[in-house]
């Protein structure tokens, strides 16, 4: 029992002074956010839109570009009119020449998800943003607050 005492001590002592050590070393730094650079920022790389305002936007602006980050089901079960289905993981395929000169003319861009969690949709605004677009707003509550407020849902469609 002693000897496992010990031995659990010494790992943990291993553990603790090698990790230590490892964090101390400038570009070892675990990348916790998108590339390992910075989170996004509010503000910054995405602006915060109410379910409301973007509704606005959508029906008074003549090029807003609305990107959903849900599955192909959920979004052929319903989704903003108008709306174009991305995914975050296979971004290197989908941000094509065409799309980023569709995005780069809009004059919004809006990302929605499925539902208060945005970190999905901050990293894609981030990177957006880091492409040379213009900061894209981000939909509080994603889809349900968009529904929640009663406004329409288109139907179909997939990647």
């Amino acid at each position: 029992m002693r000897e496992l005492v010990r031995d659990a001590a010494l790992v943990l002592g291993a553990v603790l002074i090698l990790g230590t050590a490892a964090n101390l070393v400038p570009t070892r730094h675990l990348a916790w956010w998108g590339k390992g650079h910075e989170p996004p920022m509010a503000g910054t790389d995405f602006k915060l839109i109410d379910a409301g305002s973007a509704n606005s936007i959508r029906t008074t602006l003549p090029r807003v570009v609305f990107l959903d980050t849900r599955s192909a089901a959920e979004f052929a079960g319903g989704h903003v009119p108008g709306a174009q289905p991305i995914s975050y993981t296979e971004l290197q395929t989908q941000l094509t020449a065409d799309r980023m000169a569709q995005l780069r003319a809009a004059d919004a861009v809006v990302i929605y998800g499925a539902s208060e969690e945005t970190d999905i949709e901050q990293l894609l605004a981030q990177e957006l943003h880091g492409r040379g677009l213009a900061p894209p707003f981000v939909l509080l509550g994603g889809v349900l607050a968009w529904e929640g407020a009663g406004l329409p849902l288109g139907q179909g469609g997939g990647r």
